[in-house]
């Protein structure tokens, strides 16, 4: 592989060593989860990979969800619903009740 001066030669080689870890781990992945529930393949696979990568991609940003969903490309509302979806906890904004009122001053 040629080495771009913009070092584009060496994430795409990482990329493709990440590739290549998860197409070995796939098939044990189907295996195991289509022995516990096979009508839900695709969706026990999607949430076991979506799940850490929304979390780490919240955690990058510091919970900024525009900034989550901007890298990954997706709607903030998008990524709030998948969220929600995968019980994953969403930064709130503080001082904030649920329901978008302002909190009750604490005594």
């Amino acid at each position: 592989m040629v080495e771009r001066a913009d070092g584009r030669g060496e994430r795409a080689a990482e990329l493709n060593g990440v590739a290549s870890a998860l197409a070995e781990t796939v098939p044990v992945l189907v295996e195991r989860l289509s022995a516990v529930r096979p009508a839900r393949l695709y969706r026990d696979a999607l949430e076991l990979l979506e799940r850490p990568l929304l979390g780490h991609v919240l955690s990058m940003t510091g919970g900024n969800q525009l900034r989550a969903a901007r890298l990954l490309g997706l709607n903030r509302n998008t990524l709030r619903k998948r969220c929600r979806e995968l019980r994953l906890a969403v930064p709130g904004r503080s001082g904030r009740a649920p329901g978008g009122r302002d909190a009750a001053p604490v005594p």
